[in-house]
């Protein structure tokens, strides 16, 4: 390839000057810091300033900062990546990552947000998208621990560490020799977990890496707290819409039980934040009349074995009610359906049914108990991916349904939240 001559390049930036602008921003601004973080030790000492920066450094990456959580408000991550990527090279850390905190069926676990953010990694290359997404549970690794204790650790050398797991290190061929780990907390919640791993040209973090580790870390707690506390009002704002159109119905339809839980769950699909969501409405009856028994005792029909309910009716779902929310809305009502259904072929709502417990399920098409579907369900080409099953109960508690939802719009797993939103539309009884 020839040699590019300095008018060619010249040429091409004023031709493009969107390009020279982010490609200069991008490099003074890193190439500023770094030169800071190897030249400037000494007078950012003498300040009180973060090692490596002198105060007006410091002032100018702060303000970074805030400018970019001013632009990055909708979404945390973008925000909270750059600040990773700063850190990472104050801290001379070969990486950072963060990890965020949820529940799912009662239980707390950790999940990959964010994975190697170096100083000049891309963020699309960093962020984890949830299909992809580790999950540990809080007894397993030291990013769990974190998130179970709620304190910051110094681990100087991870195989010394009992609470160390290399699960990671296995599946991405990554060594890691020593790391900094710190909780976001909100109140009494974890938000998330931001690690700093491996420092560069050292055995381990000092003292001070902890100190400003610590200090920049405040901006990702203002953003996590701004995030969550706003994904947290939307949640309640869609649970009182879901309560308050819930009761509307209740006095307008008393007398058919079926039509006004229809007329609930149809009236409050856009707060359910789901691609799908089916019905199955189960036989009520107990007893079997004289002349449903015949069959039976004449031989001409096999007894059922099949599961039961807690109060021991047969699980039969003599309707279902599939609400398609993606594409072109649609409703589909299965009087008798087959037991090759999509929604019945799993094999969870029957379990939901007979034990009567919410299931949350990350990644639902690789579950060993379940049989889901894994390709195409009908001819739009939608797959399950996460699934949300809770049963439906009368005032009496007997399970008069099963409520299964499918695939949070967003793309992430459904959370305790949804489980909460999820409970208010099943309250017609």
């Amino acid at each position: 390839m020839g040699e590019v001559s300095q008018e060619a390049v010249e040429s091409y930036l004023e031709d493009h000057p969107g390009f020279a602008e982010e490609y200069f921003h991008k490099k003074l601004r890193t190439g500023a810091l770094g030169e800071a973080s190897e030249h400037s030790e000494v007078q950012g000492q003498a300040c009180g300033s973060s090692p490596g920066l002198s105060t007006e450094e410091e002032a100018a990456l702060c303000l970074e900062l805030f400018q970019a959580m001013q632009e990055e408000a909708g979404s945390a991550e973008p925000a909270v990546h750059l600040v990773l990527q700063r850190l990472a090279r104050l801290l001379r850390a070969d990486r950072c990552s963060l990890f965020l905190c949820r529940a799912r069926n009662g239980s707390p676990e950790v999940a990959s947000r964010l994975l190697d953010v170096t100083p000049t990694s891309k963020f699309e290359d960093n962020l984890v998208v949830p299909d992809r997404e580790v999950v540990f549970p809080l007894d397993i690794g030291i990013v769990g621990w974190v998130a179970h204790s709620k304190k910051a650790l110094n681990v100087p050398d991870v195989t010394k560490n009992s609470h160390f797991s290399d699960f990671m290190d296995k599946q991405t061929g990554y060594v890691t020799r020593n790391l900094l780990a710190t909780p976001i907390v909100m109140g009494k919640e974890v938000l998330a977990v931001v690690m700093a791993v491996n420092k560069v040209n050292a055995s381990e973090f000092s003292k001070q890496d902890e100190e400003v580790f610590s200090k920049y870390l405040t901006f990702v707690s203002i953003i996590l707290k701004l995030h969550h506390t706003h994904y947290l009002y939307s949640v309640e704002s869609r649970r009182s819409q879901i309560l308050m159109w819930s009761a509307n119905k209740v006095f307008e339809e008393l007398t058919d039980v079926e039509r006004q839980f229809h007329k609930v769950l149809y009236t409050v699909r856009t707060y359910l934040n789901c691609e799908r969501y089916s019905i199955g409405l189960l036989d009520m009856t107990k007893e079997k009349e004289f002349y449903d028994e015949w069959p039976v005792k004449l031989g001409e029909v096999e007894p059922y074995k099949g599961p039961k309910t807690p109060d021991g009716r047969e699980i039969i779902f003599y309707k279902i009610i599939d609400y398609i929310l993606h594409g072109k809305e649609e409703i589909k009502v299965i009087p008798t359906p087959p037991a090759d259904h999509w929604t019945l072929v799993s094999g969870l709502p029957a379990y939901v049914a007979e034990n009567g417990f919410i299931c949350n399920m990350l990644n639902a098409p690789a579950d060993e108990y379940f049989t889901f579907q894994k390709g195409p369900v009908d001819d739009t080409g939608w797959v399950i991916k996460n699934v949300l099953s809770l049963p439906i109960v009368n005032k009496k508690e007997d399970i008069v349904g099963v409520a299964t939802f499918y695939n949070r719009k967003d793309g992430k797993p459904f959370d305790e939240y949804d489980e909460h939103i999820t409970e208010a539309s099943a309250i017609i009884k």
